[in-house]
């Protein structure tokens, strides 16, 4: 790993592949730790004993340097913060239920072969997101809502709580203007409701977060 900041390397062990092969789209507030874990980029090199899978590598493996060259320590925690309740809008949901079958969850321990030419890997997960003239675009394929949830906390100002209560998985496809409410256009919370029938409403409740009880700098190499 190349030029990464030790925040991102904390969610990368501790959320993005603590629980096993599929990578969570959640990101926990980091609390409580100095300056420098945004500011100093680090490389890691670093050679598993054995065939280790990819999750233990990121995962608990990474864990395990973390704790050992930053002597970090943390723990998770619920706090009361600001929150978006995500719920089904009057108007019924409007997001497609993905066929059983019709993809695959991706498994970093198993990658998928390379498609055949002109064809791309039939994968459940988020699109890329992307430009419709001033509009920005994003979609997925195969997404539980969670999964849902996760993403769109990325580009509002508070996380989001599922109170939905809907199983399975779904396809959808959003467009709205920026990312936080936009007067020149349809804002990501006017286009959740139009567009996916779901609504996201201000409220307040418990958040998972992660805490730094403590961190160092590592000694030179």
């Amino acid at each position: 790993m190349q030029c990464v900041p030790l925040r991102r390397l904390i969610q990368t062990a501790y959320v993005a592949f603590a629980n096993g092969p599929i990578p969570s789209p959640t990101q926990l507030q980091i609390l409580d730790g100095p300056a420098w874990i945004d500011s100093d980029p680090y490389d890691i090199t670093a050679k598993a004993v054995g065939n280790a899978p990819m999750d233990q590598m990121f995962g608990p493996m990474l864990q395990v340097l973390l704790e050992d060259r930053f002597k970090l320590k943390v723990h998770h925690d619920f706090r009361e913060a600001p929150v978006y309740a995500l719920t089904i809008a009057k108007s019924g949901l409007k997001m497609t239920r993905t066929p059983e079958g019709s993809c695959t969850p991706l498994d970093i321990n198993h990658p998928p072969s390379p498609p055949a030419p002109g064809q791309t890997p039939n994968l459940c997960g988020p699109d890329r997101m992307g430009k419709n003239g001033p509009n920005t675009t994003m979609g997925g394929h195969g997404m539980t809502i969670a999964d849902l949830a996760g993403i769109l906390s990325k580009n509002v100002d508070r996380p989001i709580v599922d109170k939905t209560d809907l199983a399975g998985r779904f396809d959808f496809h959003l467009e709205f203007a920026g990312g936080m409410a936009d007067d020149t256009g349809t804002s990501i919370y006017t286009a959740v409701q139009e567009q996916l029938g779901l609504k996201l409403t201000p409220d307040k409740g418990p958040v998972e977060v992660l805490v730094i009880d403590h961190v160092e700098k590592p000694s030179e190499n």
